[in-house]
C-alpha cells in the first residue's frame, strides 16, 4: 500500500518514471515490456511529393508502383515503409527508414551502378519529382549523403529537412 501524497520511483532500465500519489490507497502499475533497444528514436522518414504524368493511366501507374515497392521490400531490409499515396494530380511517396544508414543505403542504390538506378529512371516515365522531405533522426552525414547523390543522379529540386524532438514509432 502507498501512503497519500507520496512519491514512488519505479526504475526500469534506462528509463524512470516517477509517479505521485494523491490521496490513493493503492497503486497499480501495469508495466508493458519494454525493449531494450531503440523505441523508433532512429527513424528517417522521408516523404517525396511526384507530380504524375498524365499520359499514364491509374492502372499503370498502380502497376509500376507496386512493382517499386515490391523491389524495395525484397532488397533493403532496413526500410520499414514504402507506401503511394494519391493526392490528385500529385503522388506523396512515404519512405520509412530504421536509421540514417538504411536511408543511405537507398541513396547508393538509386546511384549510378546501384542496384535500383534503372528502376527509378524507369520511373520518371510514371511521374515527376517535385520535393523530397527529409524527417527524424538523421546527421549532417545524411544530408551530405543525400547532397551528394542528387547530384549524381542529377536531381535539382528541393530537399528539406526537419530533425526529431521526440517521439515514437511502433512496428508491429
Amino acid at each position: 500500500m502507498i501512503q497519500d501524497n507520496k512519491e514512488l520511483i519505479v526504475y526500469i532500465p534506462l528509463i524512470i518514471f516517477k509517479v505521485k500519489q494523491l490521496k490513493m490507497k493503492k497503486l497499480i502499475l501495469v508495466l508493458l515490456f519494454i525493449p531494450l533497444f531503440s523505441l523508433g528514436q532512429d527513424e528517417v522518414i522521408v516523404i517525396v511529393e511526384l507530380i504524375k504524368n498524365k499520359n499514364k493511366s491509374e492502372k499503370d501507374l498502380k502497376d509500376f508502383t507496386e512493382k517499386y515497392s515490391n523491389y524495395v521490400k525484397s532488397t533493403e531490409t532496413n526500410t520499414l515503409g514504402w507506401s503511394y499515396n494519391d493526392a490528385g494530380d500529385k503522388i506523396i511517396l512515404i519512405e520509412r527508414y530504421k536509421n540514417e544508414d538504411a536511408n543511405i543505403i537507398t541513396a547508393k542504390n538509386i546511384s549510378p551502378n546501384g542496384n535500383r538506378y534503372k528502376l527509378l529512371q524507369e520511373s520518371f516515365d510514371f511521374y515527376t519529382l517535385k520535393k523530397v522531405t527529409v524527417t527524424g533522426a538523421y546527421t549532417q552525414k545524411l544530408i551530405d549523403f543525400n547532397k551528394v547523390t542528387a547530384e549524381k543522379v542529377g536531381f535539382t529540386v528541393p530537399f528539406e529537412y526537419y530533425p526529431l524532438i521526440s517521439g515514437y514509432s511502433k512496428n508491429e
